[in-house]
């Protein structure tokens, strides 16, 4: 790996003193530019974008503290180390300089090792500038990457929510199209007047199951109780179909009559994780019962669903995805929630959804 060249600009009036510097610099990892006045010394800056200037301070037109200061007032070589050097060696010169922006100092006459650390120190110096620009960086990328996730939290959103509503539409299709065409098919069959008929019997249970079937799936899809009611009465109307279906009981808080309405996205969030918590405990638990709880406070509402059944490790990924438990952290996120996962083999499963509310009538 080739050794990093150094650019080190001088800006100084006097020739010998330029000249003297130049010798003294003469080094290999060294590019030494010269500025005859702070001006020139000013567009030579903003041209080279030097390692290191060693600013005079005593020069015709404009003044080493002058000098110094526009560097420091320019964004793009405002950060670039600065030795001032000078005959005067008094508190004032220094201070002078100091309050100007410079970083170090250095007296005439020249002594050749002192030159070497002072800029051995502001090479330190520059990697530490050069540091604080790749942070700068990283945070500008880490400001963008917040503002993709955002756009991608704006756009999943939008798919949950057309997802919600194609669901609404499906329910609809599935209660009134195909439930009515059922329902003629009930009547028909009802109507042949052959009870005995065993092939006419087995169609109407088939037909019964059918118009069944399809209820509770248009109910799945998209309960209209949910839209009607709001949330409790849709979680009650989900625990009694579940308990019905799997005769898992569901010990749970919520009143039914509760008619408060909350933001339309919490709602549907709770009721996606309520109905997809109690798939997996009929799926995976092993259990007869369990336990919801439904706690609203003005300012919050947390919905907790638990089982004492199998568990599982919850850091599993294989599990996460056969679970959908990915797909309620991410309603619950995208609705403005907190999701909590825990589990452990052998010892149950906890469901946890906080919102925080703002209420709506």
């Amino acid at each position: 790996m080739s050794e990093h060249i150094y650019t080190i600009l001088v800006i100084d009036d006097e020739m010998i003193t330029r000249t003297t510097l130049a010798a003294l610099l003469d080094k290999p990892n060294y590019r030494v530019e010269m500025a005859e006045d702070g001006i020139q010394g000013i567009e030579m800056a903003k041209e080279l974008n030097p390692d290191v200037i060693l600013l005079d301070v005593m020069m015709p037109r404009m003044n080493g503290y002058d000098v110094c200061k526009r560097i420091r007032s320019d964004p793009k070589i405002g950060e670039v180390p600065i030795i001032m050097v000078t005959a005067l060696d008094d508190q004032d010169a220094k201070l002078n300089g100091l309050v100007a922006g410079a970083d170090d100092f250095l007296a005439k006459p020249f002594d050749t090792l002192e030159l070497e650390i002072r800029l051995h120190t502001l090479r330190h110096v520059d990697r530490y500038r050069h540091l604080l620009d790749e942070r700068e960086k990283i945070k500008e990328a880490f400001a963008e990457l917040s503002t993709k996730n955002l756009e991608l939290q704006i756009l999943s959103r939008r798919v949950l929510d057309a997802q919600e509503k194609e669901r609404r539409h499906v329910a609809v299709e599935l209660h009134d199209e195909i439930g009515q065409l059922i329902t003629g098919l009930k009547l028909i069959l009802e109507r042949s007047g052959d009870d005995k008929c065993t092939q006419i019997a087995e169609a109407r249970a088939v037909t019964n199951e059918l118009m069944q079937r399809v209820r509770e799936i248009s109910l799945d899809l998209r309960p209209a109780v949910l839209d009607d009611f709001g949330l409790p009465a849709a979680l009650n109307d989900l625990f009694k179909r579940f308990s019905h279906q799997t005769k898992i009981e569901i010990h749970h808080n919520i009143n039914p009559l509760d008619e408060r309405r909350f933001d339309k996205a919490i709602e549907i969030a709770v009721f996606r994780v309520a109905q997809e918590a109690t798939t997996n405990i009929a799926r995976h638990a092993g259990v007869n019962i369990a336990n919801v709880a439904l706690n609203i406070t003005p300012n919050h509402l947390l919905i907790s669903i638990a089982d004492s059944g199998k568990g599982f490790d919850a850091n599993s990924r294989e599990i996460s995805a056969s679970t959908g438990l990915s797909g309620m952290a991410e309603r619950v996120d995208m609705a403005g929630g907190q999701f909590n996962l825990q589990s452990a083999p052998g010892k149950g499963t906890l469901v946890l959804a906080e919102f925080e509310l703002k209420r709506t009538e």
